[in-house]
């Protein structure tokens, strides 16, 4: 044999085990992401409305949102301008609003992320209660919120200001954690 053809040889086994080598990477699974990074949502709606009914039929609360992204690496879903309202059948609602908003995997637990505005109207639709804070943390199951951001609670005769909250909804009832200032003002007569 000369010694061309063992060159060529050689280069042939060369390309072969290189070749094989390259294959065999293509088919293995890529590595998992480390750096934190988000993989792409595999799904999104815009738009949307979605109500849960309770065991008699009635709604128990309803979310609305501009636009909801699911992302499978972590099973959660972000929102834009979420809009939730608590309902009770014997009083009014409960409405609570953010800029930004992200859902657990179980969906037992919600981030209402950015300005925060929450507000109750009587029956004859007048605002009864309104509150302001920032990033509240809520738990639609239980009507529970909670926050450690400033707050504002405005009633038509008192304003409240205080560090943190939390609300159970539900039973009405509002929390001010610290550094709690209200300021009460009687109804004229």
């Amino acid at each position: 044999m000369s010694s061309r053809y063992i060159v060529v040889f050689l280069v042939l086994a060369a390309v072969a085990l290189l070749s094989g080598w390259f294959l065999k990477r293509l088919d293995t699974e890529p590595p998992k992401r480390t750096d934190g990074a988000r993989q792409l949502p595999d799904y999104y709606v815009e738009n949307f409305t979605a109500t849960t009914l309770g065991r008699s039929g009635f709604p128990t609360r309803r979310l609305d949102a501009a636009y909801m992204a699911h992302y499978p690496d972590t099973d959660t879903h972000e929102l834009r301008d979420p809009y939730l309202v608590f309902f009770a059948e014997l009083a009014t609602p409960w409405h609570v609003r953010s800029e930004r908003g992200w859902v657990s995997p179980d969906g037992e637990e919600m981030l209402l992320l950015g300005k925060v505005h929450i507000w109750r109207n009587n029956q004859s639709g007048d605002r009864q209660v309104d509150i302001r804070t920032e990033d509240l943390r809520v738990l639609p199951r239980t009507e529970y919120g909670e926050t450690d951001k400033r707050v504002i609670i405005t009633t038509p005769s008192s304003e409240s200001r205080g560090l943190g909250m939390r609300a159970w909804m539900g039973k009405s009832r509002l929390e001010l954690l610290s550094q709690v200032h209200t300021v009460y003002e009687q109804p004229a007569r």
